[in-house]
């Protein structure tokens, strides 16, 4: 379960996976473009452009991002010096919040001018290392170039890239012609756009200031930790493995998931992911069903084995029906620990 900490730096950082999952597309299309493929409409180049721009493109402007009814308007300070890339984002409707990046390091300034420092935990450095070199099926998603638009008086080029089964989502890309930035993006699912993000103004300078990149209000840190692991207690019982009996055609498990006791799993395709927990409860204390807000899913199972309750949760990028499928596929298998 989340803290109520980590609820709102989640709700303040969710308004980046707009621009967040185009950095998966060089895993997914990861084929090198030759000279002949370096122009505007080959869109494996410009996606490769685009993963170049999100990170060495120095801006400022105002983007709003909209999942399911929920909706977060979010000025940003962009700028990349000496091979750093630091970053503001201020929200600027509902509570105050700031998230400030410098590299690697990300801070999270709460409305109450507590300061929560991000850290990676063992598990996404483990599916870093893990899928460094991840190239999924080509046939899972298709590449086209759409035409060329106007967004926010630029010029802009369009790319579809198609899911090819209903187990994943689609998107719409739009990136500026000059900088080959994301200046707008949709996931749609069945024809039906599930989150946007669309930049309202933008300016592309190289006179951004460090007093720009600094937050407004900063108190003490009050954690280090963004989602608590989960962990077994002492009821868990001994020699138990969980394991996923079906996942959809090319999501692949991210790391070790069938050690003992490991109750824990990724599953990637190389652009979607989705995780899978599995948690000790108490009798019908956990409700079955589905909850969805805009492209995301948390799926929630019960199983027992022998005395014991069991919730699992699917929780991820991919459609409820899918999840269901996943979460009820869920097994424990015994093992030789009997701890």
């Amino acid at each position: 379960m989340l803290t109520r900490i980590s609820k709102r730096v989640l709700t303040l950082t969710s308004v980046r996976a707009g621009r967040f999952f185009v950095l998966s597309f060089l895993a997914l299309f990861s084929v090198a473009a030759s000279a002949g493929d370096a122009n505007s409409e080959d869109p494996v180049f410009l996606l490769q452009a685009m993963q170049q721009a999100a990170v060495e493109t120095n801006y400022r402007g105002t983007f709003i991002f909209s999942r399911g009814e929920m909706s977060s308007t979010v000025e940003v300070v962009h700028r990349y010096r000496d091979g750093i890339e630091e970053e503001r984002l201020k929200q600027l409707d509902g509570e105050m919040g700031e998230v400030i990046r410098r590299g690697r390091e990300v801070m999270c300034v709460l409305p109450d001018n507590k300061v929560v420092k991000i850290e990676q935990d063992a598990i996404s450095s483990g599916v870093v290392q893990a899928f460094s070199g991840f190239m999924p099926k080509h046939e899972l998603y298709t590449l086209r170039f759409v035409g060329a638009t106007r967004l926010i008086d630029r010029e802009a080029l369009n790319i579809a890239v198609e899911a090819q089964d209903k187990h994943r989502y689609s998107y719409q890309l739009w990136l500026d012609k000059d900088t080959k930035l994301l200046l707008k993006s949709s996931l749609q699912g069945n024809g039906v756009e599930l989150e946007r993000f669309r930049y309202a103004e933008i300016e592309f300078t190289d006179a951004i200031t460090d007093l720009e990149l600094n937050p407004m209000n900063e108190g003490p840190v009050i954690s280090h930790q963004l989602i608590p692991s989960a962990k077994k207690d002492h009821k868990w019982p001994g020699g138990i493995a969980w394991q996923v009996g079906w996942a959809p055609p090319g999501y692949e498990a991210m790391g070790v998931s069938n050690n003992p006791g490991k109750n824990v799993m990724l599953y990637s395709d190389g652009l979607a992911t989705f995780s899978v927990f599995v948690e000790q409860i108490e009798s019908n204390s956990m409700p079955i069903g589905a909850s969805v807000v805009g492209a995301t899913v948390a799926y929630h199972h019960r199983v027992m084995e022998g005395s014991h309750h069991y919730g699992v949760t699917v929780m991820g990028e991919v459609p409820a029906m899918t999840a269901m499928m996943v979460a009820e596929s869920v097994r424990p298998t015994m093992t030789s620990d009997t701890k």
